[in-house]
C-alpha cells in the first residue's frame, strides 16, 4: 500500500515505511520542542505511530501519545495534529485527511518532580510512636 504518483518526469512512490518514518521524525521534532526532557527512541516511536493510505489518495495518521502535565491537553493535541499534517504534506505533497490522537498518559517534567520533592521535604515529620510503658516505668506505674 504505497503512495504512487506519475508526472511528466516519471514515477514517484512513497512506501508505507517512508511515510511512517516521516511521521515519526515529525512527531519527535514536535515533542522535543514542546515537552521538556522528553526521551523518545525509535523503537518506542514505531509502536506509537501508524500511517494508512485511504481510497481517495490521502493518508491518515494515528498517534498514541503522552501530553505534558500542567498544560492544556486539548491545545497540545490540536498543535500536534496541525504540526504532523503540515510536515507530512509539506514534504510529500500527499494530502493528510486526518491525524487521530489517543492520549495515553502524562509526562511530568523534572522541575515538577523537584517541586513535589520540595513539598515532601517541607511536610512536618510524624512524631515517633510514644512508648507509654517506658514513661510509666520512669514515673512509677500505678498498680491496681
Amino acid at each position: 500500500m504505497a503512495m504512487y504518483e506519475k508526472n511528466q518526469f516519471g514515477e514517484l512512490t512513497f512506501t508505507d515505511s517512508a511515510l511512517k518514518e516521516l511521521a515519526m521524525k515529525s512527531y519527535q521534532l514536535f515533542f522535543k520542542e514542546n515537552v521538556e526532557g522528553a526521551d523518545l527512541n525509535e523503537r518506542d516511536l514505531a509502536k506509537l505511530i501508524k500511517v494508512n493510505e485511504n481510497d481517495d489518495g490521502t493518508i491518515s495518521v494515528f498517534v498514541k501519545t503522552k501530553a505534558k502535565y500542567g498544560e492544556s491537553i486539548i491545545k497540545f493535541a490540536k498543535d500536534l495534529q496541525e504540526f504532523l499534517k503540515s510536515e507530512v504534506e509539506k514534504m510529500t505533497e500527499v494530502p493528510v485527511r486526518n491525524v487521530d490522537i489517543v492520549l495515553d498518559g502524562l509526562i511530568i517534567s523534572s522541575t515538577e518532580d523537584n517541586y513535589e520533592e520540595l513539598e515532601e521535604a517541607e511536610k512536618p515529620e510524624i512524631e515517633e510512636e510514644i512508648d507509654y510503658e517506658k514513661i510509666e516505668d520512669e514515673n512509677g506505674s500505678v498498680e491496681n
